[in-house]
């Protein structure tokens, strides 16, 4: 591990893959890192990634980093809410809390009793019935075309 003359106290906040990866650079870097996480586990996104048929390749990139938080002697910290009162104790904070869905400007959308955000549907295992729009195109939007 590179010992840097100038070490920083580092909190990166969120560990999903954009987190995880940030604070295992910096604590290779020779930085002293907390990643401070609200679940009760590392994963965000690649967590709901990794439900959908053909993207189970995600649990592997998971416990990568799970073995670089152990090798790179990040101090994981779940279930934990990051305040600002904690937060102003580190030289450098970095936000890696994710993404929210995107909400499409439709009329009548805010009404819509069967209108589902992938996060919901995907977490909550809500269920379809047999005629459905999706509306997006990424990988998740991809892998539940019929």
């Amino acid at each position: 591990m590179i010992r840097l003359q100038h070490q920083k106290s580092i909190a990166v906040v969120g560990a999903g893959p954009a987190g995880l990866a940030c604070a295992t650079t910096l604590a290779e870097r020779g930085h002293r890192v907390d990643l401070i996480e609200r679940n009760d586990r590392i994963g965000g996104q690649f967590r709901l990634a990794m439900q959908i048929p053909g993207k189970e390749e995600f649990r592997e990139t998971i416990r990568y980093f799970a073995n670089r938080i152990d090798e790179t002697g990040v101090n994981l910290l779940l279930d934990t809410e990051a305040d600002f009162e904690q937060l102003k104790e580190y030289d450098h904070v970095v936000l890696a809390t994710g993404v929210t869905p995107r909400k499409v400007d439709i009329e009548g959308i805010e009404n819509a009793e069967k209108v589902v955000d992938y996060q919901t549907l995907i977490k909550e295992k809500t269920p379809v019935g047999n005629k459905i729009a999706i509306v997006g195109a990424g990988g998740i939007g991809l892998m539940w075309r019929a």
